[in-house]
């Protein structure tokens, strides 16, 4: 049988013994070797491994934070996350993300961000903050690695508990300094995003007004609202994508296809046909519209594939049934011919799952 290896002599006061056996200082061993490999991040250029390292050391110092309690509150992470911005915000955000070494890199080397191919500028004051919060981390980064591997050579030789209080003091300075251009950056970018989504938000509140009248049955405010709904669509949709036809449209469009079922009788089975998938597609660009604040975009807006492909093919369908709906554009108006079962997306919803689903299915069969 082999010989035992000898057990490593523990050193250190019974308080230092049983510290060396936790997370903790394990945590703070990593902290002093990945510390001798960080760049400064205020100055050096920095590739994907710079960054990784500087994530890690971010984590541990996050870690280190939660147990020495420094516990503020970064409520302003959930504050100025924009309502539209994808993902959601954490309820209960905490630690130090490397995004925000980045955009602070970012705007002190670029004049502004672009999205969808429009750029925003950054504020001048946010550019100097973002350098001297850059400095600041790069100083602190050091402090802390600097005041931590002399204590763990010599057992915490002025005392255990000494170490903790002037580490989380460190610590506390360093969350300010973290918290103060954060909370800044925020701002400014959820200024700079109230810009980017602002005919999502057009969307989102005229399909809430749209689906306050259907409930209240005001028929008269659901017209007029369809038609503004379906022209912000249109001017959306061709925002996004030059490619669609620039072409005119009849007015009262939804009114007009709603009016084809009425006047189904005199109709062909053609321009039924296309006034029921014109429905079809208005009512799933709603239901998509509707959901927005929970579902969340991407601020680059024609990377968000279901929206686009909704857009495209609502805008298709509009154009493909004008000639149905300038025919029952010359019959008398429905609200002045039908009294009852009006259009809504409460009631056409269940059928519009059903459809969804059933297309589904063939479309699996098919495959």
């Amino acid at each position: 049988m082999g010989k035992k290896g000898k057990k490593v002599k523990e050193t250190g006061t019974p308080d230092v013994v049983k510290f060396k056996k936790t997370r903790e200082y394990f945590l703070l061993k990593e902290c002093v070797t990945i510390q001798e490999s960080l760049p400064f991040v205020a100055q050096d250029n920095m590739v994907d491994l710079d960054f990784m390292r500087v994530a890690r050391f971010l984590n541990m110092v996050g870690l280190l934070a939660e147990y020495l309690q420094i516990n503020t509150k970064k409520d302003y992470r959930f504050n100025y996350h924009h309502k539209f911005l994808f993902p959601a915000p954490q309820f209960f955000p905490f630690g130090y993300c490397i995004d925000v070494i980045k955009q602070a890199r970012e705007v002190q080397s670029v004049p502004g961000i672009t999205y969808n191919g429009k750029e925003y500028a950054f504020d001048e004051a946010l550019r100097t903050l973002s350098e001297k919060f850059l400095r600041e981390i790069d100083s602190y980064i050091t402090k802390i690695a600097v005041g931590t591997e002399p204590r763990l050579k010599d057992d915490f030789s002025q005392g255990l508990k000494r170490f903790k209080v002037d580490l989380a003091e460190d610590l506390t300075v360093f969350d300010e300094q973290w918290m103060a251009y954060e909370q800044e950056y925020l701002k400014a970018r959820h200024e700079i995003l109230k810009q980017v989504f602002e005919q999502v938000h057009r969307l989102v509140t005229l399909e809430m007004m749209l689906t306050q009248a259907e409930e209240r049955l005001d028929i008269e405010a659901k017209q007029m609202l369809e038609n503004d709904l379906v022209e912000q669509i249109v001017k959306f949709a061709r925002s996004l994508d030059p490619s669609l036809p620039n072409e005119e449209f009849p007015e009262d469009v939804i009114p007009l296809a709603e009016a084809c079922i009425f006047y189904e009788s005199k109709c062909t089975e053609e321009w039924l046909h296309l006034a029921k998938y014109l429905i079809k597609d208005y009512l799933e660009l709603r239901i998509y519209i509707s959901k927005i604040p929970e579902e969340r975009l991407h601020p680059e807006l024609r990377e968000n594939r279901r929206m686009m492909r909704l857009l495209k093919s609502f805008h298709e369908t509009i154009l493909a049934s004008r000639v149905a709906l300038s025919f029952v554009a010359k019959l008398p108006r429905l609200i002045h011919a039908k009294t009852s079962n009006w259009m809504t997306k409460k009631l056409l919803e269940p059928d519009c799952r059903y459809i969804q689903k059933t297309a589904h299915i063939a479309s699996g069969a098919a495959s």
